[in-house]
C-alpha cells in the first residue's frame, strides 16, 4: 500500500496535470520550489502543513480535499472504481466532448467564485439545468450572464482561418417541441468565455462581449453559429476578464489593445 506521503503525492500530480501546469508552473502559483515539488509528488518528502496548504491553496481547494482517499461521489452513484469511469470515458467520443465541456465550466467556476472572494463580482451563480444559461454574475449592482464553450479541435472546414480558431456558439438542444431554436440571440447574454484546451491543451480562457460576435446575415438579431476567435489575443478579445466587466458595463476602457471591432 502506498504511503501516506505517497497517496497525497499522486493526487497533487493528478490536480497539476488536470490544470495542463508543469511541475515549475505549480512552484510558481504555490510559492514553492519545483524541485521541492517533484520530491512531494514523488511522496520522498515529508513535507510540512503548511507547505501543503500552500498547494492546496494553488489547485483553489481545501486541505481536507487534497489529503481525503475516500471514494468520489461519482464511484459510489455507479458501483465502479474511479479507473473503470475513466475507461469508459476513453473509450466514448460523445462522452469526452461532454466532461470537456462541464471541466470548461468547472475550471470557469473556480475563476469567477476567486473573483467573487477577492470582491470583483458577486452572487456567482452556475446552473446546470436545460433553458437557463452557464453562469449569472452581479457586478456594481447589475447581472450579467456568463456562456461558456470549448473551441472547436483543428482548424478543417469552410470556417477555417489560419490566424483564428473557431467557437461553435449555439445551445445544446432544441426546445421540447422539436423546433429550432439552438441559436443564440444577441442579447441572451452578455459575456462569452471560450475555453481553449481543444487547442493548446491548457485550461485557459479568453473573454468578448456577445455585442462585437459576427450576426447572422439573413436576422442580425441572432449570432452566427461558429465565430472566430483569434489565435494570438487581440480585440475584441482578451484574456483580462476585468477589462471585459469594465466595458460591458459601460465604464471607460483604458487598455489601447482592446477596442470594438468595426462592423
Amino acid at each position: 500500500m502506498p504511503s501516506f506521503q505517497e497517496s497525497v503525492g499522486s493526487k497533487i500530480r493528478t490536480l497539476r496535470k488536470a490544470k495542463g501546469w508543469r511541475q515549475e508552473e505549480l512552484a510558481e502559483h504555490s510559492g514553492l520550489h519545483s524541485t521541492y515539488i517533484g520530491q512531494l509528488e514523488r511522496g520522498e518528502r515529508n513535507a510540512t502543513i503548511e507547505s501543503y496548504l500552500k498547494v492546496a491553496g494553488a489547485f483553489n481547494i481545501s486541505a481536507a480535499e487534497l489529503f481525503t482517499s475516500a471514494p468520489h461521489k461519482l464511484e459510489k452513484q455507479f458501483n465502479a472504481p474511479a479507473e473503470d469511469i475513466m475507461e469508459a470515458i476513453l473509450h466514448g467520443f460523445r462522452a469526452q466532448v461532454d466532461v470537456k465541456g462541464k471541466l470548461a465550466e468547472l475550471y470557469l467556476s473556480r475563476f469567477l467564485k476567486q473573483l467573487e472572494l477577492a470582491g470583483t463580482i458577486q452572487n456567482v451563480t452556475w446552473h446546470d439545468e436545460d433553458g437557463k444559461p452557464d453562469f449569472e454574475i452581479m457586478y456594481n449592482g447589475k447581472q450579467y450572464i456568463i456562456e461558456c464553450k470549448n473551441v472547436r479541435s483543428g482548424k478543417e472546414g469552410k470556417y477555417a482561418r489560419e490566424d483564428a480558431y473557431k467557437v461553435e456558439v449555439q445551445k445544446t438542444r432544441n426546445s421540447k417541441d422539436g423546433s429550432n431554436t439552438r441559436s443564440y440571440k444577441v442579447n441572451h447574454f452578455q459575456i462569452l468565455a471560450a475555453c481553449l484546451f481543444n487547442q493548446i491543451g491548457k485550461w485557459e480562457f479568453v473573454f468578448t462581449i456577445s455585442k462585437y460576435l459576427k450576426k447572422k446575415r439573413d436576422d442580425n438579431s441572432f449570432l452566427e453559429i461558429f465565430q472566430p476567435v483569434p489565435c494570438k489575443t487581440c480585440h475584441p478579445w482578451t484574456e483580462d476578464f476585468k477589462v471585459v466587466l469594465r466595458d460591458v458595463a459601460g465604464e471607460k476602457v483604458f487598455e489601447p489593445q482592446y477596442q470594438p471591432a468595426k462592423q
